[in-house]
């Protein structure tokens, strides 16, 4: 027995049943979350200079801190003229901007 619209009697004997996921419109599959603006994942063809390999994981997250270890890894690698122009780009944005510069630029670990 229907109480009002939505509301089923508690005592009716009728039992609920799950429909068949055969029976469910569209493909059911485990969602992905993606920041509106932010690339997926960075290829390796897509990094600036690959053989510049920077260990930013279980270090300091000190933006600045970021910054040094890039450019002075970009220097000991022999690409100091590109440093002001990483500089330049990596503090043109937010915090995620700068990590995501970053990852654009080398191989980050």
């Amino acid at each position: 027995m229907e109480l009002c619209p939505g509301i089923d009697d508690p005592d009716d004997e009728t039992s609920l049943t799950a429909p068949d996921s055969s029976q469910l419109p569209g493909v059911l599959e485990q969602p992905t979350l993606v920041m509106p603006g932010a690339p997926t994942r960075v290829e390796q063809d897509d990094i600036r200079h690959p053989d510049v390999v920077v260990q930013l994981t279980g270090e300091d997250g000190n933006a600045f801190a970021i910054l040094g270890t890039v450019r002075r890894a970009l220097h000991q690698a022999g690409h100091a003229d590109d440093a002001a122009e990483f500089f330049a780009e990596a503090t043109s944005g937010d915090y995620d901007h700068l990590l995501r510069t970053c990852m654009r630029w080398v191989t980050v670990r």
